[in-house]
């Protein structure tokens, strides 16, 4: 009599201890990641709480890096660094400010080379000397809109100038910051500007009629 051989070939699904390790490492992970993004959401950056203290435009200036410059000489006074810096300028306002102005009180015998996203109104084309300081208008954002009017698109509520130059004097790991940073248009009160640690000041400027 022939005999017959039935062979069963195992199963290819998961057993039930697989799954339920696989659905455990799936639910850590979304709750992982959920828990990452309502940290981020409730944790304000250091500008939020800044612009949650003005009641009219607050503008800001920046170091970003300062790197020295050929020829390298012994006279610290005479050594050329290259530098480049942030500008911007933000209304957290209720009023609209038309054709923004700032005056950047540089004052170590600055030459800006660039400054995307403004245009040096009281000095040459560029490269231009500005060691006595020079205002800026805006090129790509000329009006900085309120909130109110925009649904809070800080695109339209704010201008970044990117600043490219050179400067002289002071030694390595010294920051050379402006004297001053002053919003020119009519109608806002100005205070002081105020250094927040080495490589920024900043300023806010209340409407008058606030």
């Amino acid at each position: 009599m022939e005999e017959t051989t039935y062979s069963i070939a195992s199963s290819s699904y998961p057993t039930k201890k697989a799954i339920i390790k696989l659905l455990t490492i799936h639910l850590f992970l979304f709750l992982s990641l959920h828990v990452s993004d309502v940290r981020a959401q409730k944790t304000p950056s250091s500008s939020s709480l800044e612009l949650e203290s003005c009641d009219g435009v607050f503008i800001s200036y920046a170091l970003v890096s300062r790197e020295k410059e050929y020829p390298h000489v012994n006279n610290a006074s005479k050594q050329a660094w290259a530098f480049k810096a942030e500008a911007t300028l933000t209304n957290v306002g209720d009023e609209e400010v038309q054709g923004w102005k700032m005056f950047v009180g540089f004052q170590h015998r600055e030459i800006l080379v660039s400054a995307d996203g403004a245009i040096l109104i009281d000095a040459g084309d560029f490269p231009a000397e500005v060691g006595n300081g020079t205002t800026m208008v805006g090129s790509t954002v000329a009006d900085l809109k309120t909130a109110i009017g925009t649904a809070g698109d800080l695109n339209q509520m704010s201008a970044k100038i990117d600043i490219v130059g050179t400067q002289f004097g002071l030694g390595v790991g010294a920051t050379p910051m402006p004297k001053t940073i002053t919003l020119q248009n009519d109608g806002f009160k100005c205070p002081a500007p105020t250094r927040k640690g080495n490589i920024r000041i900043r300023a806010f400027f209340s409407s008058l009629t606030s």
